[in-house]
């Protein structure tokens, strides 16, 4: 359902809608990342398996705005611009929604989940940080001890460039734009990443972390580094988990010019199946990104060189008439982390068992 912030974004949302209606210490990342130099969807060490699907009939709200999820708006799948998203090919193949994968979850899970749970609501260093949240009452449900902490985003840092990109494009990209963040968002392509980055700064990298530092800040994400790399004297792509879901929920709501554009391609996403969407039912559509990352990086803590297994997922679904998001970031080397998170809180707090 769309929501707003303020009184300032929710005219700013409405303004949209009826313009439619009417018509450094770390590695210089665009010139060497270790391991993810080579695109995910090459390398396939982010899970690209199936999922996805075409979308349902959808309705519209009482008052005539249509809900910004595949469920309710009919029009989901079709872009601001008129452009459908089966019209674009990623890797080949054309977008689709993606949904859960359909694992069962069993009370053997369950108690995995009860166990990670409890563990990382205590311990603020614990390897998992979280954060769950019920969009449409922007509120959050619940979340781990450590969820303030800075976190290595690896991959799942990609969200704050295209939301830069797009607030400075004013929500109007280009075909050869709209492609590299379909390649960025949907398969995890580095090489989408960096040239993005580069074009926010009009053609120099640094330019453009400054400008996606300055976003974010300006979003209010005040210990988020969404950019790629480092920028003098900050270590980048270094992310919060209660920032991340204010991210989320600010995309889902429109605070930004053309958050719907990242709304909707965030909802083609291939990877994740092991992870977020593992134990989500196949009828639930999912959205999200991920992020993977094996090998040393800056401890966002000491500042120090550290060593990391990062299997991050930033998701969200409709459950119920209602849009959740949650954000799991995980230093343990294994997807089933933010499976069970996932697929645990989803049947604690919705009608799915």
């Amino acid at each position: 359902m769309f929501t707003t912030k303020s009184v300032f974004s929710n005219f700013v949302l409405l303004s949209m809608f009826f313009a439619v209606v009417a018509c450094g210490k770390g590695y210089r990342a665009d010139e060497f990342m270790p391991q993810e130099a080579i695109d995910q969807d090459q390398m396939g060490d982010e899970d690209s398996s199936g999922g996805n699907t075409d979308i349902a009939d959808g309705g519209i709200e009482d008052d005539g705005v249509a809900k910004l999820d595949p469920v309710t708006d009919p029009t989901f799948t079709t872009l601001p611009d008129g452009r459908k998203l089966s019209s674009i090919k990623v890797s080949g193949s054309s977008l689709s929604l993606s949904k859960g994968t359909g694992t069962a979850f069993t009370d053997a899970k369950m108690k995995e989940y009860l166990k990670l749970k409890a563990d990382t609501l205590k311990d603020a260093k614990h390897k998992v940080q979280w954060a769950f949240m019920d969009m449409d009452a922007h509120k959050i449900l619940e979340k781990s001890a450590g969820s303030d902490k800075r976190i290595f985003g690896a991959s799942s840092s990609k969200i704050y460039v295209a939301a830069t990109l797009l607030d400075r494009k004013k929500g109007v990209l280009s075909s050869a734009q709209l492609q590299l963040m379909a390649d960025m968002l949907v398969v995890s392509s580095n090489t989408a990443w960096t040239e993005l980055q580069k074009q926010i700064g009009d053609g120099v990298s640094d330019k453009g972390r400054e400008r996606i530092h300055a976003f974010t800040q300006r979003m209010g994400y005040a210990t988020t580094r969404g950019f790629q790399g480092s920028w003098g004297s900050m270590h980048g792509n270094e992310l919060v988990p209660s920032e991340a879901i204010e991210t989320l929920y600010d995309i889902y709501t429109g605070a930004f010019p053309g958050a719907e554009w990242e709304w909707k391609i965030m909802h083609t996403c291939r990877t994740g199946a092991s992870r977020g969407r593992k134990y989500i039912p196949k009828t639930v559509y999912v959205a999200g990104k991920t992020g993977t990352y094996d090998g040393p990086t800056e401890n966002p803590e000491t500042g120090g060189q550290y060593t990391v297994k990062v299997r991050n997922h930033i998701l969200t679904f409709n459950v119920d008439g209602r849009q959740y998001g949650l954000v799991v970031f995980a230093n343990t080397g294994s997807d089933e982390s933010a499976a069970l998170m996932a697929g645990g809180l989803l049947r604690e707090y919705t009608s799915i068992h």
